[in-house]
This record gives structure tokens, C-alpha cells and sequence, in this order.
């Protein structure tokens, strides 16, 4: 039987490349990775000469059936790498894993570095439970709408952010839940590998100061200190319901929409709300 090994990769440091996962890629008779070029590097780091297949955001819907059909007839295993760190976290995968699955593959996990455990490993907070949500929204509205959902979900939560980017984050953070303590790591494993600690404020403030602040990619653990309303509070009805109670007077989407906002609800909130109400109404008419 066919094997899929999901392994993960150095987040920057090679000495973090476990042995298992090197036997794992010379044992394997394909490799499908997220950027070939990238983990050619690595295979020839490690003295691998597996051959490679790419298997990234954009084509890994078309890739996996391929792949997942390939293992069954020719009976070969195969390895799943991301660039850096673990496939599926917030990374390409998902997809070629459920596919293997669905197809009764055995899927083995060869476990190795993570940039969300590091940073938590290193913020100096008592992580009981987290959420880890990847990537931020861009939009100012739909982050500030985010980051209190998040606030009210979870009492630590970490992301991902460009260097490019993480000012503009932690000011927005700032602005909507001024107590937030931060651990802002950068460049993690790797040669200005830095983590800034202390509120969002102050972080705020050394990473204006640091020339250096933008030479790596960031992993913040953002601990919250807000008090937030829930997002769901009983006794009101969500945005989704009312735009519904309006579809079902005889309102277009956008008429519903509109009245929404009309009456003082905020307009990205209704327009998210909107765009829910519609990808159900598309997975109902599909079903039928």
C-alpha cells in the first residue's frame, strides 16, 4: 500500500532537519513540493536526488488527483513538503492529504520545526490553549472586525505578517485593543532572528526605532487583555438572519444589504454578512 508522508522542513536553520525526515525524503519515489526550486536547495543540502513535482496554491487542486492516482497504480509513496516549516499550516497541502485520504491512503505525519510553536515556545506565555489564524485580512475594516472576533474567541492568538506589514498590523491592534501584550518574533531560526516583548504600544514603538525591523517574516502571539463582547450575543438576531428576513420580504441581496446599513449596522460587517448569505444560497441551489 501506498504511503503519503507529510513532512516538514527547516523554517530556516538546516541543523533543524531531523534525520527521519531526511530518510523520508530519500526513501520516497516523488516529492511534491510547494516551490521545486526551493526544496531542490534543500535536497542538495542533504545530498537527496528524489525527484520533484510542484504542488503549490494554484495548481494543487489539478496536482492531487494526479498524484493520489499515480500512487494507486504505480504503488509509490510519496512526500509532501512546504517551503518552510509544516504543509497544511498555513501552507499548501490540505488538499493532496484529503484527496490521499478519500482515496484510503495512509497519511503518516514526520513531524519537524513549525514557525507558530517556536514564537509561542519564546513569548513568555502560559499557552494552555491558542488559535492560530494564519495570514490577517488587509482591509482595515475587515482586520479591526477580525481582531475583535479574535479577542472574543481565545485568550492568545498567533499569525503570520510581512515584514512589510507588521507596523501597519500591530497599529490597527493598537488602535481597536490598546492592552494587548505582544511577541512579535522575526526571522525565526535564522541569522537576525529577533523577538520583541511587551504591550502592543511598546512594541510598536521598538520596531519604529529598529532599521532592521523588516529583514525577516514575523510570527506574532498576540495575548489578549480587552474585554469583547462575544460575537454571537443572545436575544439578536446575526446579520445573516436579517439579511435572509429581508431576502424573504421580497428584497433583492443588495436592497437587504442596503437597509441593513441604512438602519446603523456597520458596512463591512453587512457586507461579509452578505457574502455568507449568498455562498449558502449557491451550496443550496447546487445540492438540488
Amino acid at each position: 500500500m501506498p504511503t503519503l508522508y507529510v513532512v516538514a522542513t527547516p523554517i530556516g536553520n538546516l541543523g533543524d532537519f531531523p534525520p527521519r525526515a531526511v530518510e523520508t525524503l530519500k526513501h520516497v519515489a516523488l516529492i511534491a513540493a510547494e516551490d521545486t526550486r526551493v526544496t531542490q536547495k534543500l535536497l542538495a543540502a542533504f545530498d537527496i536526488h528524489t525527484p520533484l513535482t510542484s504542488c503549490h496554491e494554484h495548481n494543487e487542486r489539478f496536482k492531487a488527483e494526479l498524484i493520489v492516482r499515480r500512487m494507486l497504480e504505480e504503488s509509490i509513496d510519496v512526500a509532501l513538503t512546504t517551503d518552510a516549516g509544516t504543509p497544511c499550516i498555513s501552507d499548501p497541502g490540505s488538499l493532496l492529504t484529503a484527496e490521499a485520504i478519500a482515496g484510503g491512503i495512509p497519511v503518516l505525519a514526520v513531524p519537524g520545526p513549525t514557525a507558530l510553536a517556536a514564537a509561542l515556545s519564546v513569548s513568555g506565555f502560559s499557552v494552555e490553549e491558542f488559535t492560530f489564524y494564519g495570514f490577517l485580512p488587509r482591509n482595515r475594516g475587515e482586520l479591526r472586525e477580525k481582531l475583535l472576533s479574535m479577542a472574543a474567541r481565545s485568550k492568545i492568538a498567533v499569525v503570520h505578517e510581512s515584514p512589510h506589514r507588521v507596523i501597519d498590523l500591530l497599529e490597527s491592534v493598537e488602535a481597536v485593543l490598546p492592552h494587548t501584550l505582544v511577541s512579535a518574533s522575526c526571522d525565526l531560526t535564522k541569522k537576525f532572528e529577533a523577538t520583541v516583548r511587551g504591550d502592543v504600544t511598546a512594541v510598536l514603538e521598538t520596531l519604529r526605532a529598529n532599521p532592521k525591523a523588516d529583514r525577516g517574516e514575523y510570527c506574532l502571539a498576540l495575548e489578549w487583555h480587552d474585554t469583547v463582547e462575544p460575537p454571537a450575543q443572545p436575544g439578536k438576531a446575526s446579520l445573516e438572519a436579517l439579511v435572509f428576513e429581508g431576502l424573504l420580504a421580497g428584497r433583492t441581496l443588495r436592497a437587504s444589504m442596503e437597509a441593513l446599513i441604512a438602519a446603523g449596522e456597520r458596512k463591512n460587517a453587512v457586507k461579509a454578512a452578505g457574502l455568507r448569505v449568498k455562498a449558502m444560497l449557491s451550496l443550496e441551489a447546487e445540492d438540488r
